[in-house]
């Protein structure tokens, strides 16, 4: 419980330093289910691509246009572990095995995080992921850099 504290207010404190609205920061970490809008927040923030003000969707048609999504999947979708795994794994750039770099696509992201001990062995990629999750994740990439 203390370690998940920690890593918590580590991630609030490295987060902060990019200025994101506190509100949807706030209303990630109390969500069971992330949403790829409040992924694609996250991402659009962090590597400048939108403003911090802007919607989920706004951020979320960002995401669209930097990552192949299926048609079906819109912004309150909620996000898989590994389309989690893949776009933090391209936002923190993270070089991957071999699989990774030829195939770069969800499922070797994802197996390169369980490589580099960011995601447990045991995780299930098709599994729903919630805010605290969502901000671990993109904590344990980004330390990564």
């Amino acid at each position: 419980m203390k370690k998940s504290l920690l890593l918590l207010i580590v991630a609030l404190l490295s987060f902060s330093a990019t200025a994101q609205n506190s509100e949807k920061l706030t209303e990630l970490i109390n969500s069971k289910t992330a949403t790829y809008g409040q992924v694609a927040y996250l991402y659009g923030v962090y590597s400048e691509k939108i403003d911090e003000n802007a919607s989920y969707e706004e951020s979320f048609d960002v995401l669209k246009e930097n990552f192949p999504l299926k048609k079906e999947i819109s912004s309150s979708s909620p996000v898989t572990l590994a389309e989690l795994s893949f776009i933090c794994a391209k936002l923190a750039d993270l070089k991957g095995g071999i699989f990774y770099t030829l195939f770069s696509n969800p499922h070797y992201a994802f197996k390169e995080l369980q490589a580099k001990e960011i995601l447990p062995e045991n995780s299930d990629p098709s599994q729903k992921v919630n805010g605290r999750d969502v901000i671990a994740i993109f904590n344990g990439c980004l330390s990564q850099e």
